[in-house]
């Protein structure tokens, strides 16, 4: 590839990430399904099934991904992906910080089919409560990263992904209170068995919002010192 392949370059990166944001975003989708209709026993292992196919997916396309930038060279890269170039080893750890939200779909998905916790309504309409917020933080990330590295790839515009960084930090906030009322409700009544088990389940759905903030701070490092993005407010 020539300076004079830098437009498929760029065509390959974008196409190739929403790709992979797509099949992320199946994965949380897929999970919100198995959630709304969990079942102790053998009815939900389909669904686990294609997260876990998924989840294998994700991990392919993150390390083409990862690939077609690192292996890349200078030259190759040509001067209209300068900013790809010069934020290159940043956006390889963008894509695997993406990596770990389909892998805590994924562990959600199994330990629910193999510790098979009773579907305490109570707990688990708290859980869909946070489902629905990862739901909706995924839908924000995968805004702003599809925005972020379109402008990546272009050599002249600029952007903000501020509003979605602010509603995945939100909804990262309201998860943790979600989180803390399941794990409050468990502990105080008596006749709930095993409450660690219920415990352990609404950190591990808090995780997966995590994942997704953890991405959002990723891209804020990375327009943090660049001037054709912005991820936060200029009072911040």
């Amino acid at each position: 590839m020539s300076s004079k392949g830098a437009p498929e370059f760029s065509r390959q990166v974008v196409e190739q990430t929403d790709a992979y944001l797509d099949a992320i975003s199946e994965c949380v989708d897929l999970l919100s399904r198995l959630v709304e209709n969990y079942e102790p026993g053998d009815s939900a292992r389909h669904l686990v099934e294609e997260i876990r196919g998924l989840e294998s997916d994700c991990d392919a396309q993150s390390r083409r991904l990862s690939a077609l930038i690192t292996n890349t060279t200078v030259r190759e890269f040509g001067i209209r992906n300068s900013r790809v170039h010069l934020n290159a080893e940043q956006v390889v750890r963008l894509y695997q910080l993406l990596d770990e939200i389909p892998n805590a779909a994924e562990q959600i998905a199994e330990d629910l089919v193999t510790i098979a916790p009773e579907r305490r309504r109570s707990c688990f309409r708290r859980y869909r409560e946070m489902v629905d917020h990862a739901t909706t933080a995924m839908a924000a990330l995968a805004d702003a990263v599809h925005e972020f590295v379109r402008l990546l790839c272009s050599s002249t515009e600029t952007g903000s992904i501020t509003r979605h960084v602010e509603t995945i930090r939100a909804t990262e906030s309201e998860c943790d209170g979600v989180r803390n009322a399941v794990i409050a409700d468990v502990f105080a009544d008596e006749a709930i068995p095993q409450p660690m088990v219920y415990r352990e389940f609404a950190s591990l759905f808090d995780r997966l919002v995590d994942a997704m903030e953890d991405v959002t701070d990723q891209l804020v490092l990375l327009s943090s010192s660049e001037q054709w993005i912005t991820a936060e407010p200029q009072s911040q």
